[in-house]
């Protein structure tokens, strides 16, 4: 066959992925379960990746047509990765770094053939704690913003959209958020976003959402209109809060230093601990189950590199997990 008929062939199937997608079916498992059907989202061509990473496989689109502003997307699938592979969504810091932390798991995603996807909610369209690590749950006047607007109403598309993409069938994924993506993500578990999510790791978190209506939102659940927390749905659902022994400097530069979150602890390693033990309670007094766990990271600071190693493990369920003291 000539170069330019193989050529044309692979167009012609990557134009019926793309239309499969458009028209609500995506080229996903039979076993996948049924769902409501996603959001209307493409996935287009952006700039090019950075050599460096370009040359490690990492490949980057955008997502739009999601509910929310345009939202670059960062990814690596090895070519002997298969379609069924774990999809691990990763969420970055404050400095909104995702071409960091995406190299910073390419060694991992390449060792055991994961797909590694990291959003990059930029400062321009997601401005702010408020645009980013607090989901954009409530607006400047604090009412709820619609559903499809909030920052965490785009994993679900992106998932479907990585899925038709890669031609991928795994039905659930896995979440990490290290930092402000740590914030980001224990609240998408909290607020009910998790879906299609089959475990999160939260590890490093600033500050936290308490389950507890003395603290207003984003540092407790007081104020929030009706709907936002259901705890039921939250502490039902497989979270690990990750946590660096060694993230115990009160005097970090991006310690969050509101009242309320100075409040949950002097450093990251005292909050995650108080939150835990918090929501562990709460999830007790109310008769609920509790599905989630806490784990260690020893010797381990501030440093999402640091922290992936166990986090997969957590992910992975293996014994070398540490468990946090009661």
């Amino acid at each position: 066959m000539s170069v330019s008929r193989r050529i044309g062939l692979k167009r012609l199937l990557v134009a019926a992925t793309g239309v499969l997608y458009l028209t609500g079916c995506s080229p996903v498992s039979a076993q996948a379960p049924v769902t409501s059907a996603p959001a209307p989202a493409t996935a287009t061509t952006a700039a090019d990746t950075p050599g460096k990473l370009a040359a490690r496989g990492v490949q980057r689109f955008t997502l739009s047509g999601w509910g929310g502003p345009a939202l670059p997307v960062w990814y690596l699938r090895t070519a002997d990765t298969p379609a069924d592979a774990p999809i691990l969504f990763v969420f970055h810091g404050v400095r909104r770094d995702a071409d960091r932390y995406i190299s910073e798991w390419i060694d991992i995603a390449a060792r055991e053939k994961l797909v590694v996807v990291v959003p990059e909610f930029t400062s321009a369209s997601f401005p702010g704690a408020r645009g980013y690590n607090h989901g954009n749950v409530l607006d400047e006047a604090g009412a709820a913003t619609p559903i499809a607007q909030r920052s965490f109403a785009a994993i679900e598309p992106l998932f479907d959209a990585m899925r038709a993409r890669e031609g991928l069938t795994r039905p659930q994924y896995w979440l990490f958020g290290h930092s402000a993506g740590a914030q980001f993500a224990h609240r998408f578990v909290m607020t009910g976003h998790a879906k299609r999510m089959e475990r999160a790791v939260s590890a490093n978190a600033g500050s936290y959402m308490f389950p507890d209506t003395r603290y207003r939102w984003p540092f407790g659940t007081g104020g929030l209109p009706d709907g936002i927390w259901a705890p039921e749905a939250a502490y039902a659902t497989r979270m690990t809060v990750l946590l660096g022994t060694a993230d115990n400097d009160p005097n970090y530069p991006s310690l969050p230093r509101d009242p309320e979150a100075m409040a949950q602890g002097p450093h990251r390693l005292a909050r995650g601990h108080a939150f835990f033990a918090a929501a562990r309670a709460d999830a007790g007094k109310r008769g609920m189950t509790f599905a989630w766990s806490c784990a260690l990271a020893p010797g381990i600071g501030h440093d999402n590199g640091g922290m992936a190693p166990f986090a997969l493990a957590v992910l992975k369920e293996q014994s070398s997990v540490i468990s946090c003291p009661d």
